[in-house]
């Protein structure tokens, strides 16, 4: 998954058939329906907001499937090559999917010495940053909290935001 340049949300799971992920929570009405940033894990996809939301989505490989095949039907969206040309041609199309939205940050505590304004200090806390492993995510605040969510496999949200403070990390 990738975002454009206007905050639209794409798949490419098939040569020459990007898909385009439609859906009211990420329509960029909003800073809360606003895209910022795209995070794949092994088995999910995460979406950060501008709000500071994160959405998950896991693949529905069955209306991929079902699409790639009503596409192959028709000469005119197929993903071949053409008898002597060597580009595919590219034929795009919407995929209408619903991302659950992930659980709300716990409270966290505030953390000295950020070298942040004062200012910023009192904007609320919200996620700027996602990176995606196997079935969790990590984010960082905009205070400098780093977070941690499990439980993002098998298609569905198990987990809750954890705060990873520094002695989490001392072996």
């Amino acid at each position: 998954m990738t975002l454009d340049a206007n905050s639209m949300v794409w798949t490419f799971n098939n040569w020459g058939r990007p898909s385009q992920l439609v859906s009211p929570l990420l329509n960029c009405s909003s800073p809360e329906t606003t895209p910022i940033q795209v995070e794949c894990g092994l088995e999910f996809a995460a979406i950060l907001t501008v709000s500071g939301d994160v959405y998950a989505v896991w693949p529905l490989y069955i209306a991929f499937v079902d699409t790639m095949a009503e596409l192959d039907e028709d000469e005119s969206t197929k993903a071949i090559v053409p008898d002597g040309g060597t580009v595919i041609p590219c034929y795009t199309w919407k995929v209408k999917i619903d991302p659950v939205k992930l659980p709300i940050l716990p409270n966290l505590p505030n953390l000295p010495a950020t070298g942040l304004p004062e200012e910023e200090c009192r904007k609320e806390t919200k996620l700027i940053k996602i990176a995606a492993l196997s079935d969790c995510l990590v984010g960082l605040t905009n205070k400098g909290h780093v977070l941690k969510i499990d439980g993002l496999g098998k298609g569905k949200v198990t987990g809750t935001w954890c705060y990873v403070s520094e002695s989490a990390w001392i072996i």
